[in-house]
């Protein structure tokens, strides 16, 4: 049988002795998702901030979405194809509709870097 603890806050187990524990969500600043290079973020930042003509004080990092940035739809097809330009790589445009934040795109062009060079 299987049982659902998504909505769980705390529990404990009795026997020869207690045990308890307390779930807690991860704080975001301790999740790890970084696959791409901090280079890659950094150009891919630069990018989307000339694409969107952000000045360059602006605070664009990996987590940065860039409809939080002001980008509709127009906009992320021109910063995907200043990131293929760039990178010298081809985006897929089912590849291109999963990318929402600058992370997804670096992370992106890490692996289609490394097929490239596979």
């Amino acid at each position: 049988a299987t049982s659902r603890i998504s909505s769980l806050k705390a529990f404990s187990l009795s026997g020869r002795s207690t045990l308890s524990f307390r779930l807690r969500p991860l704080p975001k600043r301790l999740q790890i998702s970084c696959a791409a290079k901090p280079e890659t973020v950094d150009k891919v930042c630069a990018i989307v901030r000339k694409q969107l003509a952000l000045p360059d004080d602006s605070a664009v990092t990996g987590e940065s979405k860039f409809a939080a940035l002001g980008a509709d739809s127009l906009d992320t097809v021109e910063i995907v194809m200043g990131l293929e330009e760039e990178f010298g790589i081809s985006v897929e445009e089912e590849s291109a509709q999963s990318i929402a934040t600058v992370q997804d795109a670096a992370d992106l062009i890490e692996k289609l870097l490394e097929k490239k060079g596979a």
